[in-house]
């Protein structure tokens, strides 16, 4: 009964600024890509690039607004927020909470379809314009030990970069440690609105992050709007939902699976586990329009159950 009290505390349990989960996808697309936030990503965009040193930016443009409808029932973000820099850099940012190596070889792929796709049939290649990518994971990724991490394209004998076209920026939120932050400064130089992004993703009060950085004022007010506004906490929730048994389906072995060349097996236990938490929701006397939303089993395979 484990799954359907975490289901209860999901559907049931208030939401409020302190128990947001800051890294639900849908909420971090509704923070920094929702109309009148662009000050908020680009306060995020360029904490990222003071950390290195890097030049930043005045002005962006968000390229894929928020939409509520259209963000409803996707089970897996490509690229949570593409903006556009006022000197026509593009730059990506997506977040993930869990994954494994091959998430370098898909955070590489989109940046280069994006990079790609700047450049209209036609154009010359002068016209391309550099392309940044800004991961944020949940898991650790790299063997790096600083919470940031900058992957460009580099001579390998005389460390000679060869373009300034191509930047991925991964960053580790389990590589932080609240509590020995002075050490984290110290050693990696991490610059302290970047620091303070960092939290609170990890979930800091956000009295101590206003004081750190004027721009949480604002996104405390986000927050409180994204909390209260009904239609987007439902779909926040089933965010949260499908993440929770989505992540439990895939703890089976999938490497095993594709080398025994049984990929059917996975969808099978995937089913199993939709088909069970169903019938669980029904013994709790749950609505069969919810169950049906929640599990992906259409309401006449409920009935039947």
């Amino acid at each position: 009964m484990k799954d359907l009290d975490k289901l209860k505390q999901i559907l049931n349990e208030p939401v409020t600024i302190e128990n947001l989960n800051r890294i639900n996808d849908y909420f971090v697309r509704y923070l920094f890509s929702h109309a009148g936030n662009e000050n908020i990503a680009l306060n995020f965009i360029n904490a990222v690039f003071k950390d290195l040193d890097f030049e930043t930016f005045k002005k962006i443009e968000i390229l894929n607004p928020f939409n509520i409808a259209e963000n409803y029932d996707e089970k897996e973000s490509i690229v949570d927020i593409k903006a556009t820099t006022e000197t026509g850099i593009t730059v990506l940012i997506e977040i993930q909470s869990r994954g494994n190596e091959d998430f370098i070889k898909r955070a590489l792929y989109y940046w280069a379809y994006n990079y790609s796709s700047s450049l209209n049939r036609g154009s010359f290649y002068d016209e391309l314009r550099p392309a940044v990518s800004i991961n944020i994971t949940n898991f650790m990724l790299t063997d790096e030990d600083k919470v940031h991490s900058c992957y460009i394209l580099k001579e390998l004998n005389n460390n000679k970069i060869l373009t300034d076209h191509c930047q991925l920026h991964f960053v580790e939120l389990p590589k932080f440690n609240f509590n020995d932050i002075n050490k984290i400064e110290n050693l990696n130089n991490i610059h302290k609105e970047f620091i303070s992004w960092v939290k609170f993703f990890k979930g800091e009060n956000m009295s101590i992050l206003m004081k750190e950085n004027t721009i949480f004022e604002e996104v405390e007010k986000k927050c409180r709007t994204f909390v209260n506004d009904s239609p987007v906490m439902d779909k926040y929730k089933k965010r949260e939902v499908d993440t929770y048994f989505f992540n439990k389906s895939m703890e089976i072995d999938i490497k095993k699976a594709k080398e025994e060349g049984i990929k059917e097996g996975i969808k099978e236990g995937i089913k199993e586990n939709q088909i069970l938490t169903a019938k669980n929701m029904k013994k709790e006397n749950i609505d069969i329009n919810i169950i049906s939303k929640i599990t992906g089993l259409s309401i006449q395979e409920i009935e039947n159950l």
